[in-house]
């Protein structure tokens, strides 16, 4: 009987390990996934702003598409999770109110970007990607691994 009860607690053990970790890749997945919404929204900026594409009709989407998953960054880090894939410092964690500052400071790059690009002014489309591209960089060295 006793031998029956260790096994139990074991399996339990086992099992709940395994689908703690399940989710905390499918939480990493997440975040990666959005970040790749993110990275695509901006490319396709630089490529319209550069002129290496002519869908300047499809500027203010894409600004306002990055806006609006930007708006998601901070939430998708506040489960303090890592795995393998994880390309997360966690650093995240240990000075969160730094990381929180630094996906406003994004956040509110971007909704600018998504305004200038509604309005069609180049230079303020050229500036407000500066900053949105200065916000990227600060963040990524502050709490990003280089994969």
């Amino acid at each position: 009987m006793r031998i029956g009860k260790i096994v139990v607690a074991v399996a339990t053990f086992v099992f709940g390990a395994s689908v703690a970790s399940a989710a905390d890749e499918h939480v990493v997945d997440y975040r990666k996934d959005n970040m790749k919404i993110i990275g695509g929204h901006m490319g396709s900026i630089a490529a319209i702003v550069k002129g290496e594409v002519d869908q300047k009709d499809q500027l203010a989407i894409h600004a306002k598409g990055m806006a609006e998953m930007a708006a998601l960054v901070k939430p998708a880090f506040e489960a303090n999770v890592m795995t393998g894939k994880s390309s997360s410092k966690p650093e995240i964690w240990s000075d969160w109110n730094k990381f929180a500052a630094a996906a406003d400071e994004f956040q509110n790059a971007s909704k600018q970007l998504a305004e200038a690009a509604t309005s069609g002014n180049q230079r303020d489309i050229r500036s407000a990607m500066a900053k949105v591209g200065k916000s990227c960089k600060s963040c990524h060295d502050s709490f990003k691994t280089k994969n």
